[in-house]
This record gives structure tokens, sequence and C-alpha cells, in this order.
């Protein structure tokens, strides 16, 4: 039986995360059984397998797994880290805590006094959550002899955020500092300008202290270990969790991938909120120390435009999820952990479409038509890419296709993956979400012909949703997606009447209804 019967007859249930793939937020991780799923179909025991787009690294971690050796290959510096930590040897558990309560007993107490709730008895105690409404502060809760306290300001909370922004600027002075990074404007949401701005006067101060401490620390292994742990826990304390003034909660991470700081929102325990991924850090070390081996991998922090550090013709296969255009701007949000870690970014390399920043579709097709053919270059003869990829705009589409083709890659296979969990971003925008991936793979051939012809998708779009819309009486925006976008790519039909890239959605709108039903659920209609 054939490697293409056998990927034709592959069925794939998306898992969710363990532990170790949530040591550290990252965006568009794919199910790791997905990525373990192919790489098992398309090598053996020793091969090697390579990410040039390795974001997270499920692709070098899955395969250190199954005894292949990975090569990741990132230009976020941030990426990098993140996969070598989740790699790494399991660290001394007793002296990272240790570590981390001597920094937090180091701390002045005249900091540590700014996290705390005064009782009616007078005695303060440990702020676990605040809510604010804007600039204002409005409720705090906190826990007396483990009883749970919710109330209303008073003087002395507020006297305490005054105190925080005297302070602030009195260890500035002192020489304590934090991000002043000005946030790129793809991902600036609600008038915040700098990273700065995304916390409150109180937590940038004790978060700007403790990350100062860690950088003293000499055991270079646990310094890695807690500056990881600093930055995963960074979100969990902003102004980006939305709160309840009532209830005195906040949601839990990062919900969409931009920095948005809602109007109501929480100001957590900076202190609590480390210790907690403190925590879970440990236990996902745990969780993956018995499945990692003794094979090889190699992470390299460079663009995959230039791949020299990959021999010719020496990778087996290559599982890949390239920058799907202008969906995610991986670097701009990295900026919210790289600026704490005084990380160098090459911002201009990025392969993204981001208007703002000139990176427009000649940047991004012309980036990626590079990498590609280094794609090509490392892979040996008659061997297997496989990319997930998805996106409701087809020019996108048509620049990635075009550059594998031009490249030399033929396209064998096309399957639809639903997503494990869906995304915040998916939550706030149910609607009209894609929820799931495409995955195209494709055969290292040497001459790809690209249609030079511009074929009207028109009729094409109107008989496959006619067709849905019968079989379904309405269909929601993923199915026709899922239906749509192979056909139109596999017949070249990228345009519309007046030979423009058609932009799917407008036509829709334009020929047919998008309503909700009985049951809450959105669709398209005749």
């Amino acid at each position: 039986m054939s490697i293409i019967t056998d990927l034709k007859k592959l069925k794939i249930i998306p898992k969710s995360h363990p532990p170790h793939y949530l040591l550290h937020k990252y965006w568009g991780r794919k199910p790791h059984n997905l990525i373990a799923e192919y790489i098992s179909l398309f090598t053996k025991s020793g091969d090697q397998v390579l990410d040039p787009f390795m974001g997270s690294g499920g692709v070098v971690i899955e395969s250190n797994k199954l005894n292949r050796v990975g090569f990741g290959i990132d230009l976020n510096p941030m990426a990098c880290n993140i996969v070598k930590e989740t790699l790494k040897m399991k660290v001394d558990e007793v002296l990272l805590e240790k570590t981390f309560e001597s920094i937090i007993d180091s701390i002045p107490s005249e900091i540590i006094d700014l996290a705390k709730a005064k009782h009616d008895d007078g005695i303060e105690y440990n702020l676990d959550n605040a809510v604010w409404d804007l600039d204002q502060i409005k409720t705090v809760k906190y826990y007396k002899n483990k009883q749970k306290v919710t109330r209303k300001i008073n003087k002395s909370d507020l006297k305490k955020v005054v105190n925080s922004n005297k302070l602030l600027k009195k260890y500035v002075n002192k020489g304590l500092a934090y991000p002043k990074q000005k946030i790129i404007k793809y991902v600036r949401r609600n008038g915040k300008e700098y990273i700065n701005e995304l916390f409150s006067d109180r937590n940038l101060l004790i978060a700007a202290f403790i990350i100062q401490e860690i950088n003293k620390v000499k055991d270079v292994e646990i310094k890695n270990s807690l500056l990881f742990i600093f930055t995963s826990a960074l979100p969990n304390f902003s102004k980006m969790i939305p709160g309840d003034i009532d209830k005195v909660t906040g949601k839990s991470g990062w919900q969409i991938s931009k920095f948005w700081a809602p109007s109501v929102h929480t100001e957590k325990n900076v202190i609590s909120s480390i210790r907690l991924r403190l925590k879970k850090y440990i236990k996902g070390k745990n969780d993956i120390q018995p499945l990692i081996t003794n094979t090889k991998y190699f992470i390299f922090n460079n663009s995959c435009e230039d791949m020299a550090n990959i021999k010719d013709k020496s990778i087996d296969y290559i599982f890949t999820d390239p920058p799907y255009g202008d969906s995610i701007s991986y670097f701009a949000l990295s900026s919210f952990w790289s600026s704490w870690l005084n990380l160098e970014v090459d911002y201009e390399g990025e392969i993204i479409y981001d208007p703002y920043r000139d990176k427009k579709e000649e940047d991004y097709s012309t980036r990626l038509n590079n990498a590609f053919k280094e794609i090509h270059r490392v892979l040996k003869d008659n061997k297997y890419m496989s990319f997930t990829f998805h996106n409701r705009h087809m020019k996108f589409w048509k620049i990635i296709i075009d550059a594998c083709k031009s490249a030399g890659f033929e396209i064998i296979n096309v399957k639809w993956v639903d997503q494990a969990v869906s995304s915040g971003t998916q939550g706030i925008n149910r609607k009209n979400t894609l929820k799931g991936d495409f995955v195209y793979t494709f055969k290292k051939v040497y001459s790809t012909p690209i249609s030079l012809s511009k074929n009207n998708g028109e009729k094409l779009i109107i008989q496959i949703t006619k067709k849905l819309i019968k079989q379904y009486g309405s269909v929601s925006a993923a199915i026709l997606y899922e239906n749509l976008i192979p056909e139109i790519i596999s017949k070249n039909s990228y345009y519309n009447s007046n030979n423009k890239i058609i932009d799917i959605e407008k036509f829709l709108s334009n020929n047919f209804e998008y309503s909700i039903d009985q049951k809450g659920n959105y669709g398209w209609k005749l």
C-alpha cells in the first residue's frame, strides 16, 4: 500500500494540548496528535524532520518523542526560547522554588505592602484581585483566614494606588527598569501605545523588581527557567484580562491576538500569578520528561529564507505552519515578552502582511518564494512537505500555493482538520470564524506548472454554496470555506468577473443571506 493511499485514509480527531504544551502562551498551536500522525506516516526512526516556521515547536517536540531528528527554524527569538525550555532536561524543582521565594523575600516591604488590602479589623491581607473600570479601581478581593472577602474600595485602597505611582518613580530613579517599547500598530488597541501601559503602576513596579532579581541569579538554568515562568505569567497580571466588578473576578489568559485592555479589567496579584505559573511549569516538565528521548534536535534563530545551516537534500520530511498572511502578528505579539527580556528582534525580516509596516502582498510573496525555494533545496528528492493553513482571503492562498509550485512542489493531498479547542478570538467572533485548518501535502518535484489564466470563481462559489445549502438548510462559514477553498485552488479560480482576486465574503453577501437560526447557529441561506 502506498504512502499516498495511507494518507487519504488517515482520519485525525484532534486532541487538546497536554500540560507540556501549556508551559507558555503561543498562538496557532496545532493538535500534537495531528503532527505526530503525519511525522509517523512519512518518516521512520532516525529520519530528519524540519519545521522552517517552528513557532512554539510542536514539530520538533513530536519528532523527538518519535526518535526523529528535529530541525526547527524561527526568526522570532521568543519562539526559540519556548522550544528550548520545553525540551531541556528537568531542572531542580526544589532549587527553583527556593530561588523564587528568596527573590520574593528580597522585595522591599514598602513595595510588598502595595499589594495588600486592609480589612475592617485594621489588618492587611494579600490582595488577590482588584477590578478596574478604565483608570478607576472599583472593587478588591482578598482572603482572611482562607475566607474570601470582596468589597468596594476604601481610602486605603486609593492611597495604595497613589503610592504605587510614587514608588514606581522612586525606584526608576534608583535604576529600576521596565519595558517602554512602542506597540506595533497592527496589534494596538484601546489607545495603548507602549508595553508599560498594559500594566497598573503597582504591578509594573513589582514585576520590574522581580525580573531585576531574576537576572542576578547565577545558576544559568534556574535563571532561564525563572525568566520563562515570569514571561508566561505576564498576561495574567496585565490589564488584558476582562473583569467582573461585582464578583471581583477575571477571566483566565490572553483573550485575543491583540493588545486589548478592556475597560473593565482585572489587576491580579503579581506574586500569586507567578507562583501559579511556576507550579504549572513543574507539572508540564514532569509531564514531558518520560516522553522525550535522547535523539538530537536542532533549533536555529534565523529566517528560513536562508537555511545555510542545513545541507542540500538532507531532510526526509517537512511539516510546517507558515504565517497566515494577516491572521496573527507573531512578532508584534511576542514583543509583550521579548521587551521584558531585552531580546533583539528582526521585525523587518518577519514574513507577514502588515500594511502599517509597509509589508504588503509583494513583500509577503517575495519572502515566501525565497522560503519555499530553500525548503525545496534541503528536502530529499521525491520526499514530502505538509503544511497547515487557513485564511478566508484568496489573495493569501494564491501567494502561498504559487510559491510552492514555483519552488517545485506538487499538491498530492488536502485534508481539513478541526481544532481541539477554540481560541479566544473565535469565541468572540463565533458568527463567522473558521474552526480548523487545511493540511496541504506536496511532493518535491522539479517543475510544476503555474496557470497564467485568470479563471472566474463566481460560478463555482454559487454552485458549491447552493449545493451545501440544499444539503444543510443553511451552511456555516466553517463548512462553506472547507468546501470552497480547495475547489478554487484546484481549478485556479481565484478571480471575479473583473479579473481581480475574488473577495469571497463580499461575493457571498451580494448573493446569499447570512442569518441566525432558532438554535443560535449562524449560516448562509438562499
